[in-house]
């Protein structure tokens, strides 16, 4: 179960990412938001770093 929410947890944060940068790229065309962009970035960033450090509790 835990192997499940692990790989979960980071295909979203990967798919946050993604979508950051995806909309920093097309920003001008998109006309994005700064704050989604970071926000996405930021989460997926989090996402990550956490699925990284909890199982080393």
């Amino acid at each position: 179960m835990h192997t499940i929410m692990g790989i979960t947890v980071g295909l979203v944060a990967l798919c946050l990412l993604a979508a950051g940068l995806y909309y920093h790229a097309r920003r001008n065309a998109l006309q994005s938001d700064p704050i989604l962009i970071g926000s996405c970035c930021l989460g997926g960033a989090g996402l990550l770093l956490g699925n990284w450090l909890v199982p080393m509790l």
